[in-house]
């Protein structure tokens, strides 16, 4: 693995890319942030990349651009994308025709959910990279403990942790920077290759069991509480979210109200060489209690 080679990483002005690029860039990876809005550039500068690749997914000519000279890629598509496993496909054989080291996929936990089309199409991309020829490395992140802050304003002022799903499934919720960490760690080590890689977080919370910890962290109550899908679509839709994403989190929800997501957190914690984080810590590190 030649560390003089830039990375490539794709979706690197969305919050998982953000922090890959900063991680990465600590290590002493040379980051080619891959971005479809050439404003997003100055901040990944600012956060630690060398160098600004501006394109899009769907267009092979300036993914073939970002390529030239590249040593690793990281593939991170936007959320729920409907065109996700196509557009891996397409970059892995860019990559493979480019002589690229090694493809990095962001992928998911239990990529196998037949049931959750984002995950369906993760497992169709991970599949296509391990019968292409392609030296990689997969990784298959959690729910991460982020998903908390889009509703932090509404926890604080209501006391209510509400998600569309039930308050007693189950969740290996993980610590975004915890991913960043262990990605970088991934990109700039060898040894890597081959693995696929499940990165779930340390304890399996239900909403419940989160409900509980920020009430001992605010030091005032709080309490759980499902949301209907259908309130959920509601919003999602007033909130001009495209249908076809509101439908693929409906059907997510379903699946995690019945199942909810639970991993293993010995492979992070290997990756990170110390504990990942828990759920009481990063409320306190990241999130405002007042």
């Amino acid at each position: 693995m030649d560390l003089t080679k830039p990375i490539l990483i794709t979706g690197a002005s969305g919050k998982t890319g953000r922090r890959a690029v900063a991680a990465t860039a600590r290590k002493g990876g040379i980051v080619r942030a891959f971005v479809r809005r050439p404003e997003a550039g100055p901040e990944l500068l600012q956060a630690g990349a060398s160098e600004i690749a501006i394109g899009d997914l769907s267009d092979p000519g300036s993914l073939q651009r970002a390529l030239e000279g590249v040593g690793q890629v990281l593939h991170i598509c936007p959320p729920m994308h409907p065109q996700e496993d196509k557009i891996a496909m397409s970059l892995i054989d860019l990559a493979s025709r480019e002589g690229v080291d090694r493809f990095v996929l962001y992928s998911v936990l239990h990529p196998l959910l037949a049931d959750v089309p984002h995950h369906a199409r993760k497992l169709e991309a991970e599949r296509y990279l391990v019968d292409s020829g392609q030296v990689y490395t997969i990784l298959q992140p959690g729910r991460y403990m982020q998903h908390l802050a889009a509703i932090w304003k509404t926890v604080l002022a209501t006391g209510v942790h509400s998600m569309p799903f039930g308050t007693n499934a189950r969740f290996s919720v993980v610590d975004l920077t915890d991913l960043a960490d262990a990605t970088a760690n991934v990109l700039t080590s060898p040894g890597h290759e081959g693995a696929t890689y499940q990165l779930a977080g340390p304890e399996a919370l239900s909403q419940d069991d989160m409900a509980s910890i920020l009430t001992q962290v605010l030091g005032r109550p709080i309490r759980a509480a499902g949301k209907p899908l259908d309130e959920f679509r509601r919003e999602a839709s007033a909130a001009a979210m495209p249908a076809e994403r509101v439908e693929t989190m409906c059907l997510m929800n379903a699946h995690y109200d019945a199942h909810g997501l639970i991993g293993n957190p010995n492979v992070l914690r290997w990756i990170l060489g110390r504990e990942p984080t828990r759920f009481a810590e990063f409320v306190k590190r990241e999130l405002p209690t007042e």
